[in-house]
């Protein structure tokens, strides 16, 4: 049941306890005193302060469509970096991570993050999905949140299992390999349909946030988009209305080679009551006389844009949404770039093409933009990217790739970009002041060797996954402990009981007030994500001692 309820429940008790006093043909048993009455009073509101502090996840639009319905399917799973995002925001607070899926709400309550890891789960189809629910009563038990599905695949292997898998991967440091890596691909630029979704990218599925009316599809079919596919730079200009938002009044869009190939001024369909002059460049007599319509702009451009053509732009879901149109191949300038290396962030097209172009745009002042300058700089970053790698202009994927660098090590994984991904937030953690520990099995122990050179952090490995456990909860203990890490592996996939047990002992070490996550990993299709399931331990509520 939810606090809100909770709380409602009690006021609605309060006071109809209150109208019993004052009804003098109530049962003399069902009656409470003047006294009683206070004393409950001021318990509900003690009872709703401590509540208010309490730390909890609380779930948005983008974490429920990662949440895995009944039959053992998500909408969108969460990719690595989203997840490690709240793990990193619960140790270092607000300012420099902030989970974008969820909110962690009272963090600075938050004593300790303990994260379990069990590796090689079986959980394929909807029936292991149910029969694994049916093995863990502990989560509904606990009222922990509904499972997410995680872009986490099964990371680890012996040396024995690796010689049998086909797909072996075997880690290469040659510069060869390491340019090949980097090589800048229009595709490699294509935003994924989750960035999409993350980035407020106009979708026929998101229903909460878009209405189809007047959305429409850039094309009635797409072909597959290739490295030959033609990309068209797009910027708009909007003018406020009078149904309270932005409104089309300016299109422009370039080709590769920096042509104009469509520019039109547009009449909203309703009164303007901002036209933005410094920013839209559009004023009211620019637009006299101005009769083309959003439908007729739509119209052009879906004639205009082949069935593979990429579209280029800075923060471009703002002009789709302009333009409501649908569109599937989008590169996006303000996410291909990052000048601070803090994840989503995004830096002016201004500060871009300065940057990296050296030209300045957008100096017009209180003139506004020209949407045909800017389309061009947008182009031209996205080209400029393309001769170089994918690292180029990006300070967030060149601390990544540095990492990755760092942990390369002679090991056999499966799977390791992933887990390069993984690894980052225990890197992050590191650099800041927190102390903690991680406790993994022995054969894992090779890829977290050398992570850390700090004297707070200490990574110890254990020959079994009791050791293991038993040590992850001694480490919990000790409050001082701002972070605790276990990575066990389940070698009799069938015998979940023991993992209840081990889930079980490792929530009862967990102190109030800490946050708990339990991940799975190989589940659903090829086994390629994980199973986590979150919660934030807290202690009982006080009781209050009646008299009547």
């Amino acid at each position: 049941m939810s606090v809100c309820k909770k709380l409602k429940l009690d006021e609605n008790l309060c006071k109809n306890l209150s109208h019993n006093c004052s009804n003098k043909k109530l049962q003399k048993e069902k009656s409470i005193t003047q006294e009683d009455y206070i004393k409950l009073k001021h318990y509900l509101r003690e009872k709703k302060k401590i509540l208010k502090s309490y730390p909890r996840v609380v779930n948005n639009a983008r974490g429920k469509q990662s949440q895995i319905n009944d039959s053992g399917k998500s909408e969108s799973p969460l990719t690595i970096n989203e997840l490690n995002e709240l793990f990193l925001y619960s140790v270092y607070g607000p300012g420099k991570y902030v989970p974008r899926w969820c909110s962690l709400e009272m963090q600075c309550n938050v004593v300790q993050t303990c994260i379990l890891l069990i590796d090689s789960g079986d959980i394929e189809t909807p029936e292991d999905f149910s029969t694994f629910k049916n093995y863990f009563p502990i989560f509904p038990k606990y009222n922990f949140l509904p499972p997410l599905e995680i872009e986490l695949p099964s990371s680890w292997c012996t040396k024995k299992e690796m010689e049998c898998e086909s797909n072996e991967i075997v880690l290469n440091k040659s510069i060869k390999n390491k340019k090949h890596d980097e090589v800048c691909s229009k595709l490699s630029l294509l935003l994924s349909l989750n960035q999409l979704m993350m980035h407020n990218y106009p979708l026929p599925t998101n229903k909460s946030q878009y209405s189809y009316d007047g959305f429409r599809f850039t094309q009635n079919h797409y072909l597959p988009v290739s490295e030959d596919s033609p990309m068209f730079a797009i910027d708009c200009e909007m003018c406020y209305t009078s149904i309270g938002r932005n409104e089309l009044t300016r299109v422009s869009v370039v080709d590769e080679k920096l042509n104009v190939v469509y520019e039109s001024l547009v009449k909203p369909p309703n009164k303007i009551t901002n036209y933005l002059t410094q920013y839209s460049g559009i004023t009211a007599s620019k637009l006299n006389g101005i009769t083309t319509t959003l439908q007729d702009v739509q119209e052009d451009l879906i004639k205009l844009f082949p069935a593979n053509a990429i579209l280029v732009g800075q923060s471009l879901n703002c002009d789709l949404d302009a333009l409501k149109l649908f569109h599937p191949y989008i590169i996006d300038t303000s996410i291909i770039f990052n000048l601070n290396g803090n994840k989503g962030s995004k830096s002016k097209l201004k500060y871009l093409a300065k940057s990296f172009l050296n030209m300045n745009i957008q100096c017009s002042g209180r003139h506004g933009h020209d949407s045909i300058e800017d389309s061009r700089a947008s182009m031209l970053l996205v080209q400029q990217k393309l001769l170089n790698s994918l690292t180029y202009g990006d300070a967030y994927l060149i601390g990544q790739k540095r990492l990755a660098e760092f942990i390369n090590t002679p090991i056999q994984l499966k799977n390791l970009e992933s887990f390069k991904k993984f690894i980052v937030l225990l890197k992050c953690i590191t650099e800041s002041s927190a102390q903690g520990s991680i406790h993994v099995k022995k054969q894992f122990i090779e890829a977290y060797d050398g992570l850390w050179s700090t004297k707070q952090f200490i990574i110890q490995e254990h020959s079994s996954n009791k050791a293991v456990l038993d040590s992850l909860c001694n480490s919990m203990n000790d409050i001082s402990n701002k972070f605790c890490m276990a990575h066990m592996q389940l070698k009799n996939k069938k015998n979940l009981d023991l993992v209840n047990r081990w889930c079980e002992k490792y929530w009862a070490a967990i102190p109030m007030y800490g946050l708990c996550a339990v991940l799975f990993t190989g589940f659903g299709y090829n086994k390629n994500n994980s199973l986590c399931f979150l919660n934030v331990k807290q202690p009982p509520l006080p009781t209050l001692k009646k008299d009547w």
